[in-house]
């Protein structure tokens, strides 16, 4: 009884050990990404790996280069019979872009652009013959489901044309569909041609030529996306509108590619105008109307602010190094007894000895007398540690020589040797 228990709690565990990883292990539904990145590695239904290896069956000898940064110093600017290919929702360029592009074109090459939106700065050039004075704003945008695409050209031109719905998450969905007004095609010599339409009226592909190429405007490039060409029908459409490209090189432009809502607010032609004259008025206001560059600058002129505050701060002058001052008096008195030594004048030699004596006095004992009497003595024996008999045999000789009209060189030598004598015990 006790094995059987056993036994069927054994197979319950594997039942339900099996059923857990059925439920783990179990294919989930696959899921999709359903923004239009028109990417050209991407197999999500909005992409363009199906076009992009297209191309390389299309034009097996010809090379196709993925464009990854800046088009100036990579498009060459003589004739190749080269291609510049662009697929996505909008596509912004600096000036330095439009002019490689430019001069890629004129020379001979072919550009095919297939956008929602398409420059200002690129069509300032491509329109540049105003039909009865219409300026050039961007395609314009119908909304609905679905629309039938064609081509113009009897050899290219099908019976029942070419369906094309938007899906998102399998259903069909409202979407806007970019065309170019028939306006904007006046018949001009060099002026926008329609080779292409939506529904019968609408055109949405153009051709234009500049210098010795030519440029091809798609307004949908939803029709070369991955979810276009699983059909029959959408895989021939792009065969067809590819057919208008040159055998040779083939420049598949990634770095351009940005959605529409900027291509929209930078490639109109009021925003355009307006950054123009920002940039003429001055860089200041061109800086301040743009977020980015708004804030680097705000950023900047707050950090100056606080240096400015911090270094505010009063600062000490430094104290420069004075040099001691020197005693010149003495030197001077020094100079002036060698010459009375020399002129043999004994008499103002001991006196201005005496001078320097007591100027000795008054620099290092501050002691100072007129009279020489017995109080400066004691002063000066006191302060000096000289016995008060020396400082009286130097105060009486000076007053013998002071009195005296004529002093020997014996009695400039003893008195000479008294005030040495004093210089050398002072304390």
């Amino acid at each position: 009884m006790l094995k059987r228990k056993y036994i069927l709690v054994l197979i319950l565990a594997v039942v339900v050990a099996t059923a857990t990883i059925m439920v783990l292990f179990r294919d989930s539904p696959r899921r999709f990404d359903w923004r239009e990145t028109y990417d050209e590695e991407s197999r999500q239904p909005y992409g363009t790996y199906v076009i992009y290896e297209l191309l390389q069956g299309l034009f097996p000898d010809a090379s196709v280069e993925v464009l990854r940064d800046s088009l100036r110093g990579v498009l060459p600017e003589q004739d190749e019979g080269a291609n510049y290919l662009f697929v996505g929702q909008a596509l912004y360029m600096d000036s330095t872009d439009v002019r490689a592009l430019l001069r890629f074109v004129e020379s001979g090459n072919l550009a095919f652009i297939s956008s929602k939106t398409i420059p200002y700065d690129l069509m300032f050039h491509l329109y540049y013959e105003e039909c009865d004075e219409i300026y050039w704003e961007d395609y314009t945008i119908l909304y609905d489901t679905a629309v039938q695409l064609n081509f113009e050209h009897a050899a290219l031109r099908a019976d029942t044309g070419y369906s094309l719905e938007y899906l998102s998450r399998q259903e069909a969905m409202p979407y806007s569909w970019s065309y170019i007004e028939p306006f904007y095609f006046c018949e001009k010599e060099n002026g926008l041609v329609p080779i292409g339409m939506m529904n019968d009226s609408l055109a949405n592909f153009a051709r234009v030529r500049y210098g010795q190429g030519f440029f091809y405007l798609h307004t949908t490039p939803l029709a070369f996306s991955n979810i276009q060409l699983l059909d029959e029908r959408g895989l021939e459409y792009a065969n067809r509108a590819f057919s208008h490209l040159q055998a040779g090189p083939i420049y598949w432009d990634r770095y351009s590619r940005a959605p529409e809502w900027i291509g929209r607010r930078m490639n109109n032609r009021n925003n355009y105008l307006a950054n123009r004259e920002l940039s003429k008025e001055s860089p200041l206001q061109y800086i301040l109307s743009q977020p980015p560059l708004a804030w680097a600058w705000y950023t900047l002129l707050s950090l100056g602010l606080l240096f400015l505050a911090f270094r505010a701060k009063r600062k000490q002058r430094i104290i420069p190094v004075l040099d001691p001052n020197t005693n010149t008096s003495l030197a001077f008195l020094s100079t002036i007894g060698r010459l009375y030594f020399i002129q043999n004048n004994h008499k103002k030699l001991a006196l201005q000895q005496m001078k320097l004596f007591r100027s000795f006095l008054w620099e290092r004992y501050f002691i100072q007398s007129r009279d020489l009497d017995k109080g400066f003595v004691e002063r000066l024996s006191h302060k000096s540690e000289i016995p008060e008999e020396t400082i009286e045999k130097i105060i009486l000789l000076y007053k013998n020589i002071r009195n005296s009209s004529f002093v020997s060189e014996n009695t400039l030598i003893d008195f000479h040797r008294l005030l040495d004598g004093f210089y050398k015990h002072c304390k």
